[in-house]
């Protein structure tokens, strides 16, 4: 019989090696096994069933692991966190309004952890901020995540992207969103004074997320 993942029993062995009063003897008797079958269970051969997961636990003192399972399931390992993409951003040329460039066709360069209340979020990315538009709020070489699917409000801190593509990368700016209609877009950067506004036909606007 192929061997199972010792990720469902893991917690057991890091349990024992760190409180050296509790042994295998006593994960055995805890569960009504004897020697063989504790052996079997710690090195992967024998799934572990919830009820004994529970009592193993309550004899070691720690508390049970994420994901229990009924019956004859083995334990379900913890999820990992969820994790975002994050796009290459460079600085752009010359032109108006100001923008960078977001290169979502190629491979991320990095993928980093969302936060909790994000993970359920397909459709988040980060990028590295590549200007100072936005100082003191974003600085250079921060990273922000942005989720193209939420509303957006005024005050919000908006990533315009413009929607027609081009080969050298999606043209990108950040700004504090003042207003939106059907038509445009109204947008304020530190770094510039004054409302600056981009048609709606052409660009769309992803939130940028707060962790």
């Amino acid at each position: 019989m192929a061997r199972r993942s010792l990720a469902a029993i893991q917690w057991i062995l890091d349990a024992l090696q760190r409180d050296k009063t509790k042994s295998r003897k006593g994960v055995g008797e805890a569960i009504n096994i004897d020697k063989t079958g504790v052996s079997r269970l710690l090195s992967g051969a024998r799934s572990l069933k919830m009820r004994e997961g529970i009592k193993i636990a309550e004899y070691l003192g720690v508390l049970a692991p994420f994901g229990l399972a009924e019956d004859e399931t083995p334990f379900t390992p913890a999820p990992k966190p969820s994790l975002a993409p994050v796009y290459r951003a460079a600085k752009g040329g010359a032109g108006a309004p100001a923008t960078f460039r977001i290169f979502r066709s190629e491979r991320p360069v990095d993928f980093k952890p969302k936060a909790a209340q994000f993970a359920s979020a397909a459709q988040i990315f980060g990028i590295y901020v590549p200007d100072d538009l936005m100082a003191p709020r974003f600085k250079p070489g921060e990273l922000i995540f942005v989720d193209p699917s939420r509303p957006i409000t005024p005050t919000d801190d908006i990533l315009f992207i413009a929607k027609r593509a081009a080969p050298d990368g999606e043209r990108a700016l950040i700004g504090e969103l003042a207003a939106a209609t059907a038509a445009q877009f109204s947008y304020i950067q530190h770094g510039k004074k004054g409302a600056f506004r981009l048609p709606a036909k052409t660009w769309t606007a992803a939130l940028i997320l707060r962790s």
